[in-house]
C-alpha cells in the first residue's frame, strides 16, 4: 500500500488537546487530522483571540513528538442548524472560523483541508441545481484563500438519508462529482467518508473506485447502517475487503484517516483503545 495511516483528533473530545497529542504517540500514531471543527468550539483554541499563538503551541508540542498533519477538517454547521432559522445570525462566525482553520491548516503542514458541502435548509423538496448553484457561491471564497496559501480543499460526501427526508448535498457521488467537475480545480478533490457512504447504502468499493485520481482524503469509520457511529473496521457491516481492494485499484496515495469515536470511554481506558485502532490499521495495511 502507498498510503499511511493517521487518525482525526477528534477520537477524543474534551480533553486537553496538548495531551491527546501524547497519547496518540505513544499508540504508535506519527500522522494526524487535526479536527478544527472541534477546536472552533465554544472556549477552544481557534475561537479564541489569540488563536494563532495556541496554534503555535500545538504545533510545537506536535513537532516535539514527531507528529505532522497531512490533513485537517474545516469548521462547518452541526446538523440540525443548517435548517435552524434562529441560528443564521450566527453563522458568519462559523464561516469566519473556517477561514481561520484553512489558516492554522497551512501553519500545520497540512496539504489538504476537508471541507463539508454547503446544505440548504430543509425543503420538502431537494433540488439538485439549486443546491449546486448555493455551493459555488459559498465554497469560491474558501478555494480562493486556499489556492493563495497552496493547500487543497477536499470536500466530503455527506449522508444521504433518503425516503421523505432532504438530502445533504454531496449525499449521492453523482452530484458530489458533478461538484468538483464544475469547479474544475485542482486543488479541489474528494474526501470520502465511508461510514457515511453506507449509512447512505452506497457501495464503498464502488464510490472510491468511481473518484479515481479526485480522492485526495479519507475518514475511515465504520457503521450497521442504523447511525453514523464512527466504529473502527469491521464493527460494522462495510465490506472492508473490497474497501482496501477499491483503494489499491485507484492508486490511492493519500491518508488512510481513521475517524473514530472514543471519547465515550473512560479517560484512563483511552491509551488502551487508541493503541488498539492504531494495531489494526497496521495490520489491515499489511
Amino acid at each position: 500500500m502507498k498510503y499511511q495511516l493517521s487518525i482525526a483528533t477528534s477520537f477524543f473530545r474534551g480533553n486537553d488537546p496538548l495531551s491527546d497529542l501524547e497519547t496518540f504517540r505513544r499508540a504508535g500514531y506519527t500522522r494526524l487530522s487535526a479536527d478544527f471543527w472541534l477546536f472552533s468550539a465554544p472556549d477552544q483554541m481557534l475561537e479564541k483571540e489569540d488563536w494563532q499563538e495556541r496554534i503555535a503551541i500545538y504545533k510545537q508540542k506536535a513537532d516535539e513528538l514527531g507528529i505532522v498533519f497531512p490533513q485537517t477538517h474545516g469548521n462547518t454547521l452541526s446538523g440540525k442548524r443548517w435548517g435552524d432559522p434562529s441560528y443564521s445570525k450566527e453563522e458568519a462566525r462559523v464561516w469566519e472560523l473556517n477561514h481561520r482553520a484553512l489558516e492554522a491548516s497551512k501553519y500545520l503542514g497540512a496539504e489538504w483541508v476537508v471541507m463539508h458541502p454547503y446544505n440548504l435548509p430543509h425543503d420538502r423538496l431537494y433540488n439538485r441545481q439549486k443546491a449546486l448553484d448555493t455551493n459555488l457561491a459559498y465554497l469560491a471564497p474558501f478555494i480562493e484563500q486556499a489556492k493563495k496559501l497552496g493547500i487543497g480543499i477536499a470536500l466530503e460526501n455527506m449522508v444521504d438519508f433518503g425516503g421523505n427526508r432532504r438530502r445533504y448535498c454531496g449525499g449521492d457521488p453523482d452530484e458530489l462529482l458533478e461538484l468538483v467537475a464544475v469547479i474544475n480545480d485542482p486543488s479541489v478533490g474528494i474526501c470520502i467518508d465511508t461510514g457515511h457512504a453506507h449509512l447512505s447504502g452506497i457501495h464503498v468499493g464502488d464510490f472510491i473506485r468511481m473518484t479515481g485520481d479526485l480522492l485526495k482524503c479519507t475518514h475511515i469509520d465504520d457503521n450497521r447502517c442504523d447511525s453514523d457511529t464512527h466504529l473502527p473496521p469491521y464493527f460494522g457491516t462495510i465490506d472492508w475487503e473490497d474497501t482496501l481492494q477499491a483503494f489499491a485499484d485507484i492508486g490511492y496515495k493519500g491518508d488512510f484517516s481513521f475517524e473514530l469515536s472514543g471519547q465515550h470511554f473512560p479517560r484512563e481506558t483511552q491509551d488502551t483503545w487508541c493503541r488498539f485502532t492504531h494495531d489494526l490499521a497496521v495490520d489491515m495495511l499489511k
